[in-house]
């Protein structure tokens, strides 16, 4: 399998980039500059400020192309509408709009900290002003009588309307369930990621995933999950076959100080996925094929 040559075709739809209150590798002018000519296509990601707003006006048929987003944490308002109205008209293509991450509920009451110190390198983290988790205010999906609520209704409107790719962060997996059913039934939106559900702090069943497929949404596989989080391969590829590659995308989820850049990071993921049993068709499948229909510029109204 040559891995430089899909890579070169890739499109890698989750790359954290600075500035942030959280160390970066790249900023978007410096992620682009590395990543010419090794990638086809960036989706680029903040949890703190939309991406767009980062961006200069580039040449058509540039690149790697950027996919912009805007991360629904209390930076960004929250459940907020116009940030997605406003970032989609900045932007040249569908952007993506991830539920909360850091300030969803289930991520934000499993940890001391607002910022998990694994995304920190030690020798920057004595440089941070970690916020306790306390006194921050959780956002989750749904009203007090566990019914999608208003503000979130709001967000698949502003989702549908701007032909967006709903992606659901870190919400709870019983959270993501509800969203997309009611995204996919309800607001008729087609584009939906279900981020990294293999995340131990997310960690959604194997059936959940296999039904959320069923609707039409595409589950994430990051090489983070193996290189951060130190999720086995061999899971991940079990997870893989269960729910099949024509349902799944692949990602590094790269952007850290002391990871590799996207397209190193995706040429170590799919070499050793290929080892342990991922052919090269399903690896083009969810790296190149799948990525490209999301971010298609159709209407999907």
């Amino acid at each position: 399998m040559n891995c430089q040559k899909i890579i070169k075709q890739a499109i890698d739809l989750h790359v954290h980039i600075g500035p942030e209150i959280i160390p970066r590798k790249f900023t978007l002018p410096g992620l682009i500059e590395y990543e010419k000519g090794k990638l086809k296509g960036i989706g680029v990601k903040n949890h703190f400020f939309p991406t767009a707003a980062m961006a200069k006006p580039s040449a058509k048929n540039e690149f790697p192309f950027i996919v912009h987003s805007v991360v629904l944490n209390h930076y960004a308002g929250g459940f907020n509408q116009d940030i997605i109205r406003a970032s989609s008209e900045l932007s040249g293509r569908p952007i993506i709009v991830w539920f909360p991450t850091l300030h969803a509920e289930k991520f934000l009451r499993s940890q001391k900290f607002e910022i998990p110190e694994e995304w920190v390198d030690l020798k920057m983290r004595r440089k941070l002003k970690l916020r306790l988790t306390e006194g921050i205010k959780p956002l989750s999906i749904f009203s007090g009588n566990k019914a999608i609520s208003e503000e979130a209704k709001g967000v698949l409107r502003a989702i549908k309307e701007n032909n967006a790719i709903l992606a659901t962060g870190h919400l709870s997996w019983q959270e993501s369930r509800e969203l997309v059913k009611f995204a996919v039934k309800t607001s008729r939106i087609k584009k939906i990621i279900i981020t990294h559900p293999i995340y131990q702090k997310i960690n959604m069943p194997i059936e959940i995933q296999k039904e959320l497929a069923s609707l039409g949404a595409k589950i994430e596989h990051c090489y983070s999950m193996h290189s951060i989080d130190k999720i086995a391969i061999s899971k991940i590829i079990g997870q893989i076959k269960k729910v099949g590659a024509n349902n799944c995308i692949l990602s590094s989820d790269a952007g850290q100080v002391f990871s590799k850049s996207p397209s190193e990071s995706l040429v170590d993921f799919i070499s050793l996925l290929n080892q342990k049993g991922i052919t090269e068709n399903e690896i083009k499948t969810m790296l190149i094929k799948n990525p490209a229909r999301l971010v298609r510029q159709y209407s999907a109204r």
